[in-house]
């Protein structure tokens, strides 16, 4: 299997940010040492957390792909549902005297409908017949629109560290740093193109209506197909900023954006990626202890 990277550089750039957050290792067992002793008041217990994710995803084209026309597509922009399921685990339970607020690991599982549509317009020369006299042809220039719609039905599983710096009245913001497994489970590439030129002007005078011969509409489907080649394992670097809002004893609400960088490409050897925002909502379970 193909998985390209798309740029060391960012891979290098998101490594060390992930680095970053294990710099405070060091202290960590540090303080766990110190405090050991179940007895010691100054512990904060720090649950572990079950939850239910669900949001919007809004994905960007970076790079072209090519259907069989051959036609490019680029700038492609789309939105599809996501929603899976997370946990969390205290990787460390601060004492009083630990002031860098909490650091838990945790993984999200996640089902992702990935979809982008790009277009673009272009004029063809199409051979015209009139019909006052049929046994006349004429080659005028017409405007089409191409589009594309592409879908990559993908399951996600998003290992990460979160930090709670601190607490802000009812809110407990926190950032998470993770990378990003994925699997593409189907694709599917529609390529649709419309004539925009429903009427034309020939040489002679005549005005003509415009439509496809095969559907006698302003529009044909030219490609319905999978998407090839199609590298079904993707890679991207995760950054997620968000807060956690108590609900009773239990319970916690957690809006959240997440950032997807991707790593990897999804036309081997191509440079077709999706750059992904995604807006997140979880309702997060404290487990007992």
């Amino acid at each position: 299997m193909f998985f390209p990277l798309v740029s060391f550089r960012k891979l290098l750039v998101y490594s060390c940010l992930a680095s970053l957050c294990f710099v405070f290792a060091p202290a960590l067992l540090a303080q766990e040492s110190e405090g050991s002793s179940p007895l010691e008041l100054g512990r904060r217990v720090v649950p572990d957390v079950i939850g239910i994710v669900a949001g919007p995803g809004f994905y960007v084209q970076d790079g072209s792909f090519a259907t069989g026309c051959p036609c490019t597509f680029t700038g492609g922009v789309g939105a599809g549902i996501v929603a899976g399921l997370m946990y969390e685990k205290n990787l460390i339970a601060p004492n009083a005297n630990w002031r860098l607020g909490t650091i838990n690991i945790g993984a999200r599982l996640m089902y992702e409908d990935r979809r982008i549509t790009a277009a673009f317009r272009e004029y063809e020369n199409v051979r015209v017949q009139s019909l006052a006299q049929p046994s006349q042809f004429f080659t005028v220039p017409i405007l089409f629109r191409h589009v594309a719609e592409a879908s990559f039905p993908t399951f996600t599983l998003t290992p990460y560290i979160v930090w709670n710096p601190l607490t802000i009245g009812i809110f407990q913001p926190f950032v998470q740093v993770g990378l990003q497994g994925g699997f593409i489970a189907g694709s599917r590439l529609k390529h649709t193109k419309f004539v925009l030129d429903r009427t034309v002007r020939l040489p002679n005078g005549e005005e003509a209506e415009v439509s496809f011969s095969e559907t006698e509409t302003d529009r044909v489907v030219v490609q319905d197909s999978t998407f090839t080649p199609l590298n079904t394992f993707q890679l991207a670097a995760s950054l997620t900023i968000g807060t956690d809002i108590p609900i009773g004893t239990r319970f916690r609400l957690s809006p959240m954006v997440q950032y997807l960088l991707p790593l990897t490409t999804i036309n081997p050897p191509g440079n077709f990626t999706m750059t992904a925002w995604q807006i997140l909502l979880a309702l997060k379970m404290n487990l007992e202890r």
